[in-house]
């Protein structure tokens, strides 16, 4: 079994915006966040600085808030046809809602010589419980663009969040992700940040539903429990499971839309800002991390 999610040698989730047409239940955004994002050339010019510093290839997710809604799309598809001319980029992705998308999106994605995988937003198999988590309709849409995507060539993933209100759907959404023709399932654990620690206080799940979780991927692939134990989340792609384990230090972040950096978009704690702080030094801040206890999965253990 592969022993984590991040391909290459450096990888990192961009959040591009802050902007989003849903008020998702377990967003880490506390609704208090400016509107102000940088402009596509300020982020190149953030690619340029990263490139230079991290040796090895780079995996970049690109995300939010929404991405397609970033500067009207334009922008967002400006700054991955960027990012593909680097030599240094190993895989680039997206991660979205799909809210936005139209059959002209599809074929800007398609256009990408770089993009490896769409990674869309799904919380159930359910479309009552998917849509409580995150909004009315959310479900019918997505299903639909997930199709529209598949039927297009592009390899789709999807990612869930899981919680008290929908980690009993991991087998029956790994079976509608195969339905779909899509590349599975990613899964993560629900961290109670920003609006999600009121929306859904107590959400978080505890050490007996997450054994649960673990033997429904551990039957899906044909494992045993304890071989999926060290991991924090899991990509489940028919009976093949690869586990990530937690990946704090100077191996991934996650760049904010104003340019701050965190260690892990559960770990809010500024490790410096781009370009100001330049990322020789911020590698050097994430690097301390490496040792440190974290404790993102603990809260009701």
């Amino acid at each position: 079994m592969n022993d984590k999610l991040i391909l290459g040698e450096f990888g990192f989730q961009w959040h591009i915006t802050w902007r989003c047409v849903g008020r998702c239940k377990h967003c880490y955004q506390s609704g208090t966040e400016s509107d102000a994002e940088l402009t596509v050339d300020a982020l190149k010019h953030i690619a340029d600085i990263i490139m230079g510093a991290v040796s090895g290839f780079v995996t970049i997710n690109i995300t939010g808030g929404e991405p397609l809604l970033y500067q009207g799309s334009h922008g967002l598809f400006d700054l991955m046809a960027y990012l593909s001319q680097f030599e240094k980029l190993g895989e680039l992705n997206i991660i979205t809602s799909t809210s936005g998308m139209d059959r002209q999106t599809v074929r800007d994605l398609k256009a990408l010589p770089k993009l490896a995988y769409v990674k869309v937003s799904l919380e159930s198999h359910d479309p009552l419980i998917n849509d409580r988590i995150r909004w009315l309709g959310h479900y019918a849409m997505t299903l639909g663009n997930i199709r529209k995507l598949v039927d297009a060539g592009l390899q789709v993933i999807v990612m869930t969040t899981l919680s008290k209100q929908n980690y009993q759907s991991v087998a029956s959404l790994c079976a509608l992700a195969e339905s779909l023709g899509t590349r599975g399932v990613i899964f993560e654990r629900f961290v109670p940040l920003g609006r999600g620690a009121a929306e859904m206080h107590g959400s978080a799940l505890t050490a007996k539903e997450w054994r649960e979780v673990l033997s429904a991927i551990a039957g899906i692939a044909g494992v045993e429990i304890g071989e999926l134990s060290p991991y924090k989340a899991f990509w489940v792609d028919g009976a093949t499971v690869s586990g990530a384990p937690c990946c704090l230090g100077p191996r991934s972040m996650a760049l904010m839309p104003d340019g701050t950096v965190y260690p892990c978009r559960r770990v809010p704690m500024s490790a410096g800002k781009l370009p100001d702080d330049g990322m020789e030094r911020i590698l050097g801040v994430l690097n301390g991390y490496s040792s440190t206890p974290q404790k993102c999965f603990d809260f009701d253990f």
